[in-house]
């Protein structure tokens, strides 16, 4: 259960996603004054916004900041026929869905956002602290809903999750200091050494993933940290370094696949144990190591805040620290999957008639 701002002018719009919200166990506080919404939302402190509503442009003109931690994210609910851009802001995690839908999709995609947001803020099933005075109509809601709780729910299916994971993933890659697409050619990168590594099908496609998904945990990180050029103060670093753990925290509240949460944790491991979590060796998951060494490469050659290094001096950094700072196989792999030794063919002597 969750407290969900639902913003609208239309009836026809927000009546059945106001309803299935309702019954989903949701408390919904609806305000149909679209260009004052933020004065509600700072009223109702909801834990997600859901904008059914034809252009995101009525919603995203107010001034989007100066919510207490990670804000509310926004659900866009449109048709077909609506402003079909894509809606991105720097100051919220942004998702839509278009009708028509399946019922448990949308609540799937709130279900997972709320997660998200719990998550981020350290605050569990607890939800967001609640104005003075509320405390009355919070039991009153939660007696409801456990009344309700007899009957059964909807059964969310596994897709609306892992698109929002997506999402968080692409949100959070927008507004890293790195040129746009890190997550893909990390991904690359990943794939190109799980090659060369002959690594199994099932395995590759768990790192592949990972790949994807990595720096997840940014999310909840300032974009200033992210961006900031030259040194960073010592409290910028722990926050920085608090990100795969994060990244690993919101993925299994979305996802199952414990492989592929375990990969994110662990992925700025050092081989010598002097990395995050002090893990050495083959102590650290393969799929880690691996990671590590295409996300380094990326990060060494595309940054937008520190020097850029060109892809040949890269490769001389990571041969220099092999064995120290990334396992070796992999860095072997990666370098011989970007230089290939050419290979001499013999050919046969031609023969004079």
């Amino acid at each position: 259960m969750a407290n969900i701002l639902l913003i609208g002018d239309d009836r026809e719009r927000t009546g059945g996603v106001k309803s299935l919200l309702a019954r989903d166990g949701h408390r919904v506080t609806t305000t149909t004054d679209v260009a004052r919404w933020r004065s509600e939302e700072r009223a109702s402190a909801p834990e997600v916004v859901v904008a059914a509503v034809a252009a995101p442009e009525e919603v995203l003109s107010a001034p989007l900041g100066g919510s207490r931690g990670f804000a509310p994210p926004i659900l866009f609910v449109h048709r077909e026929s609506d402003d079909a851009r894509e809606p991105y802001v720097e100051e919220r995690l942004i998702d839509r869905i278009q009708t028509p839908f399946a019922a448990e999709e949308l609540l799937g995609r709130v279900d997972a956002l709320v997660r998200v947001r719990r998550v981020i803020l350290r605050q569990g099933e607890h939800g967001p602290a609640e104005a003075p005075g509320r405390g009355l109509a919070r039991f009153r809601s939660a007696l409801a809903a456990r009344l309700r709780s007899q009957v059964p729910r909807f059964v969310k299916p596994p897709a609306p999750y892992l698109e929002v994971a997506a999402r968080v993933a692409d949100w959070s890659d927008r507004r890293d200091g790195f040129e746009p697409g890190h997550a893909e050619r990390v991904t690359t990168f990943a794939a190109m050494i799980a090659d060369e590594l002959a690594m199994a099908d099932g395995e590759t496609a768990e790192l592949l993933r990972a790949s994807m998904l990595h720096d997840i945990g940014k999310v909840a990180l300032p974009a200033e940290v992210l961006r900031q050029k030259g040194p960073l103060e010592e409290s910028q670093v722990r926050l920085l370094r608090t990100h795969p753990e994060r990244g690993a925290a919101i993925l299994r509240a979305l996802d199952r696949d414990d492989a592929v949460a375990e990969t994110i944790l662990h992925h700025h491991e050092c081989y010598d144990g002097s990395g995050y979590h002090g893990l050495s060796g083959t102590s650290i998951p393969r799929a880690a190591r691996i990671l590590a060494v295409a996300e380094a490469f990326d990060a060494m050659t595309t940054s937008l805040v520190r020097r850029r290094l060109t892809m040949d001096a890269a490769i001389g950094l990571m041969r220099e620290r092999r064995g120290a700072q990334w396992d070796p196989s992999c860095v072997d792999a990666l370098v011989d999957a970007l230089h290939p030794t050419p290979r001499s063919v013999a050919l046969s002597p031609v023969s004079r008639g």
